[in-house]
């Protein structure tokens, strides 16, 4: 029985490898179709060895760091690595390199201050994943031939400040970045869910391809708004 036990309290770190596995392949194989699908892959591994962890009542610090250690391949370094390749002075190594450490590190940075920080109803500042969304989504784009997003990253100064941007908006600990786990029976506490969800199935009729990185953008534009109307409220309140 003790064996038995042994076994099943690894299994969530077991699925978190296979998060790790995808995120490093998709590196390895460095290929706009594949890779976007791994990286896919690693969103369904994120979301089982959590769930596992709970159902189980195997969760651990081991496997806590596991996970972020995981993320920072999969939604750091991966995601990094084929925004690189899409580099508009790819000969120009310190720039690429430079521009694309910006993702890797406030990654770190974010996975970091997630795993010191008690747990709240809401991230604080981008999570990584969805900052991951963003490059699969710039990729979808530019391989399905979107003219604008082929434009648009052909600009050096584009190509440098949406890291930059989006790299800050990791680190932005004081935005509050609302998520389903702060949902309640009242819907009134969900509105932002509510809309987020509309505003992507609009999104997603209208753009299509170019669907999965605007969607990233308005996740962060309503965060934005939740957080001034968070302070807002909580002012009059006192």
């Amino acid at each position: 029985m003790h064996k038995i036990m042994n076994v099943i309290k690894h299994i969530p770190s077991a699925i978190t490898a296979g998060n790790l596995v995808c995120g490093f392949t998709a590196i390895m194989i460095g290929d706009f179709y594949w890779s976007p699908i791994l990286l896919l892959g690693c969103f369904v591994f994120d979301s089982l060895d959590g769930l596992a962890a709970r159902a189980l009542n195997a969760q651990s610090e081991f496997g806590k760091q596991m996970d972020s250690l995981a993320d920072v391949i999969s939604f750091g370094v991966a995601p990094a690595y084929l925004y690189s390749l899409y580099s508009p002075d790819i000969e120009n190594k310190v720039f690429t390199i430079a521009t694309c450490s910006l993702i890797v590190i406030a990654g770190t940075i974010r996975l970091a201050k997630f795993n010191i920080t008690p747990s709240k109803p809401y991230f604080m500042g981008l999570p990584i994943p969805a900052n991951a969304l963003f490059y699969i989504g710039v990729i979808i784009a530019i391989e399905n031939n979107s003219q604008f997003f082929i434009d648009f990253f052909s600009s050096k100064v584009n190509y440098v400040l949406t890291p930059l941007f989006f790299s800050a908006m990791m680190v932005s600990f004081g935005l509050r970045m609302f998520s389903t786990k702060g949902m309640t029976k009242n819907w009134r506490d969900n509105i932002f869910q509510y809309i987020m969800a509309i505003l992507a199935a609009i999104i997603t009729i209208i753009f299509k391809y170019e669907a999965v990185s605007y969607i990233v953008v308005a996740y962060i534009l309503l965060s934005v708004i939740n957080t001034l109307t968070s302070k807002y409220w909580l002012k009059i309140s006192e």
